[in-house]
């Protein structure tokens, strides 16, 4: 298939997902399609996309997706400047990890996972607007990690979790599972840090809120180490962790962590 049928083949599958949202480059389309079996033409594409606050100008240079990157300009209204570095970063993190392979589709689901959480952190903003609701509201926060290795990554939430009064745990490996308990504001701090971070899967499997102080579980935040086993020992036991959770009078979160 050459490069050309390729691009066309990803635009059909954007349009359909996105059919009001794209606007094409006419010349750029009829290029592409005049060639799109010559393996010795192979035109750009250019197009843009519109959903809630960002607009993406995309450019498939000639040599795309094999040997040149989509290039991605993005412009969004209402955002502050916080936001918009955290959408700056993921989208490098986003084409650097998918070079070589068509991306859009990728961007669109990421950024548009993103923008949620966006919304969601706003809106929190704005329940929480005074400081001493932020000081009595409590949250646990639940993540699921396709693996956690990086010592990097630990040691910068270990870090955030003393900045931010935050008790819980890291558990380590693969899986990797990550809780934060303490006010309502500090968590969301956090979710906006940890979700800046590069991972291969990460995502808030569940949040409970609002809670009191009498509803907490944790007095620090550390990692858990269980048994390890599997050829590179990097799976932890599970049944060790189900355990802890059970002596916490958490036993139900491992079903919904691990949708059992």
């Amino acid at each position: 298939m050459t490069l050309t049928q390729r691009k066309l083949d990803e635009l059909e599958i954007i349009e359909s997902i996105y059919p009001e949202l794209i606007e094409i480059d006419n010349q750029d389309l009829v290029n592409c399609q005049d060639n799109a079996d010559d393996p010795d033409q192979h035109p750009m594409l250019r197009f843009n996309i519109k959903f809630r606050e960002l607009h993406l100008a995309v450019i498939l240079p000639s040599s795309y997706p094999d040997y040149a990157p989509a290039e991605i300009r993005i412009t969004w209204c209402g955002l502050n400047s916080d936001y918009e570095s955290l959408i700056s970063n993921k989208l490098k993190a986003i084409l650097s990890e998918n070079e070589g392979e068509c991306v859009i589709l990728n961007v669109m689901a990421e950024l548009s996972e993103l923008i949620s959480d966006i919304d969601v952190c706003k809106e929190s903003s704005r329940l929480n607007s005074t400081e001493e609701i932020g000081k009595n509201v409590y949250s646990r926060v639940w993540y699921y990690a396709h693996h956690i290795y990086s010592r990097e990554k630990r040691t910068h939430m270990l870090q955030w979790s003393k900045e931010l009064c935050l008790n819980g745990f890291i558990l380590p490996g693969k899986p990797g599972i990550i809780c934060v308990e303490g006010s309502k504001m500090s968590c969301k701090e956090f979710n906006s840090r940890v979700r800046a971070m590069n991972w291969q899967l990460l995502k808030l499997q569940h949040e409970e809120s609002p809670l009191s102080q009498d509803d907490t579980k944790f007095v620090n935040f550390k990692e858990l180490i269980f048994d390890v086993h599997g050829r590179a020992n990097n799976h932890q036991d599970l049944g060790q962790f189900r355990t802890f959770l059970g002596n916490l009078a958490l036993g139900d979160i491992f079903q919904i962590l691990f949708n059992v």
